[in-house]
């Protein structure tokens, strides 16, 4: 890559980080400081907190969230596949077989994860 196509993208990034800056520290200087306790608390639904925030959570929650992020990207899959599926005339059977498989494959996964119990509350 030359300095020419690269010169663009650090004018770009050195000016970008000045505004972040800029705007960071005017809001700093100009901003209201009252600092009273009622505004200083932690705030979390309208629920005054209880305990400590360094309770440990369950390596339940942990291994759910995975298993949900997991299919929540798998969803999100379709969307491009129907957009070309829709406007390819030629390759559709291919198309169509390779989303066969892939649901295949997570439904497969889907039964793992269900044997395993990782979805039992208990």
């Amino acid at each position: 890559m030359s300095v020419e196509t690269l010169l663009p993208i650090g004018i770009l990034l050195v000016l970008s980080l000045c505004v972040c800056g800029a705007i960071l520290g005017l809001t700093s200087l100009l901003g209201p400081k009252n600092p009273v306790a009622s505004k200083l608390s932690t705030y979390e639904c309208g629920v005054p907190p209880e305990g400590s925030a360094r309770a440990p959570f369950q390596i339940r929650f942990y291994h759910i969230a995975v298993l949900f992020l997991l299919f929540d990207v798998e969803a999100a899959f379709f969307f491009p596949w129907a957009l070309v599926y829709r406007e390819s005339l030629v390759s559709g059977a291919t198309l169509l077989l390779a989303i066969v498989i892939y649901l295949f494959l997570m439904v497969l996964g889907l039964i793992y994860i269900l044997r395993k119990g990782s979805l039992n509350l208990t």
